[in-house]
């Protein structure tokens, strides 16, 4: 099986190396990189870089955004041109171990069609120290498990391309929750999920302002709830609905 790598990337060519050494580490080989960059201010560093690992990976394409789009419209843009079944997505300042693609292949290997994403659990690295952080075991039709909390950390994830094209691909409107929401109408299509129970995927925790405190991730919040609102009251998702409530009320 073969896969499709795809990794937007906006003003961090040192980052974006960094994870495509570690992918050049992978076990299994059969992948294609999808660079997609958001009109980074660094074009020479960039150029630099694709130059290099154009000649380090048997396939290797690079794209560039003619304008700052946003990281979800370049997700969308690399998923759209992705040859293969399978789409492995990550974003430039994370990190894979090496058999982070031979476990997630072989569990889609051993399932049905119907298993449209398998996400593995992720370590947090913040100030270069390492910790065990998302290890949830949530698998199977788990929309209700999934609206309450998203417990798939993104850069780990690999889906089918089918089960992203029917649920629409990324909302490239929202300012943050992107990944909850696409996770969300995956399995609302009626996609199972599954989970590789080892820590092969790094987050590396950036330092400074955080999105889950900004006006932009409340915007997101805001922009989830009302999209899935029925959900959360088919479900009795109240934490929720009373939070949506909140954010309504202060405008």
């Amino acid at each position: 099986m073969s896969v499709s790598i795809v990794i937007p990337t906006f003003a961090r060519p040192a980052l974006l190396r960094r994870l495509l050494d570690s992918i050049l580490l992978q076990t299994h080989p059969a992948y294609e990189v999808i660079v997609v960059d958001d009109c980074s201010p660094q074009t020479d560093e960039y150029e630099n870089l694709r130059k290099e690992y154009s000649g380090r990976f048997a396939q290797f394409s690079f794209l560039r955004n003619p304008g700052n789009r946003g990281a979800p419209f370049s997700r969308n843009r690399g998923i759209r041109e992705a040859r293969y079944e399978l789409v492995a997505l990550v974003d430039d300042d994370d990190e894979w171990l090496p058999q982070k693609l031979e476990r997630q292949l072989r569990i889609f290997g051993q399932e049905p069609e119907r298993v449209g994403l398998v996400y593995t659990w992720t370590d947090v690295v913040e100030r270069g120290e390492r910790t065990p952080f998302y290890r949830s075991s949530i698998e199977g039709a788990c929309l209700r498990q999934l609206v309450s909390e998203c417990f798939i950390p993104s850069p780990s994830v690999m889906l089918r391309k089918n089960a992203l094209l029917d649920a629409g691909l990324f909302d490239e409107q929202m300012p943050s929750c992107q990944d909850w929401d696409m996770w969300t109408r995956v399995v609302d299509r009626g996609y199972e999920v599954r989970v590789a129970r080892e820590a092969l995927t790094l987050y590396h925790k950036q330092e400074g302002a955080s999105i889950g405190t900004s006006p932009r991730a409340r915007t997101g919040y805001v922009m989830y709830y009302r999209k899935h609102l029925w959900k959360l009251v088919r479900l009795r998702q109240w934490r929720h609905l009373v939070r949506f409530a909140r954010m309504a009320v202060q405008g």
